[in-house]
């Protein structure tokens, strides 16, 4: 029996982003395209309150149960809904961050703007992305991608949409740049391959709750090998590459002003 098991470059996705944490401080956040709600759960781990929207009804569907407790207690709150038709006042929070959804979007600089409305001045956006331009994938073309992202690429948006401070890691590497071929052919062998024909939008809305066996499944017995105790040396060798222009996965961090 298959069960949801995170990879190896997901884990190392984690952890980058409890060090971003680090940085970016902070108590409540917005999640945009919280998709299963795998992100927030990890979130709400370490004790942020929080709020998720995705437009996918499958995706808040699995939220809701992944997210159960913390939603019966108060910590956590899901909405079905476009960010884009979110109003003005619909929350503030401390930080901001999506999960692999600007790839999704056609104006990159609009997103961002929009999400910064939510967040208070002096909080941040934390952004990730599937990263290098040369790893486009048959998977791209099946969860609706329009583009990837160069790390250079990534500063500049986050620029050009008035964020200050900006950092951009190169994430997971270098385990998700071994594993990231096979990926690729598992994607080609599963029945993912059936959405090619799927419009953009299809695409998007199932793309955060794939069911990939060997990919975002696995046999149960798996969580013996893949865990953060287990994983631990991936996470401090991921650090020596935050800097470079490697990942195949860019996690951003920015400021949003006053």
């Amino acid at each position: 029996m298959f069960v949801k098991i995170d990879p190896p470059g997901t884990f190392c996705t984690y952890e980058a982003l409890r060090d971003a944490l680090k940085i970016t401080g902070g108590e409540t956040f917005l999640e945009i395209g919280c998709g299963g709600g795998s992100i927030s759960k990890f979130l709400c781990d370490l004790g942020l309150k929080g709020v998720g929207v995705d437009f996918s009804k499958s995706a808040i569907e699995i939220a809701e149960k992944t997210l159960e407790s913390e939603i019966a207690s108060g910590q956590y709150k899901l909405v079905h809904g476009d960010v884009f038709d979110l109003s003005e006042d619909f929350t503030k929070v401390d930080i901001a961050l999506s999960y692999m959804v600007m790839e999704h979007v056609e104006d990159e600089t609009g997103f961002i703007q929009k999400i910064a409305k939510y967040v208070r001045p002096g909080g941040s956006i934390i952004l990730a992305v599937p990263g290098r331009k040369d790893r486009w994938s048959v998977e791209d073309e099946t969860v609706g991608h329009l583009r990837r992202y160069d790390r250079g690429d990534l500063q500049v948006v986050m620029d050009k949409s008035g964020l200050t401070q900006v950092e951009v890691w190169s994430v997971a590497v270098p385990v998700a740049n071994i594993l990231f071929h096979i990926g690729a052919w598992l994607v080609s062998r599963s029945t993912e391959m059936e959405k090619v024909g799927q419009s953009q939008r299809e695409q998007t809305e199932t793309s955060g709750i794939r069911e990939i066996p060997w990919k975002t499944v696995f046999p149960s017995w798996v969580r013996l090998i893949l865990n953060r105790i287990t994983l631990w040396p991936l996470f401090v060798i991921q650090r020596c590459f935050y800097r470079t222009k490697l990942g195949v996965t860019m996690m951003g961090i920015g400021r949003v002003n006053g």
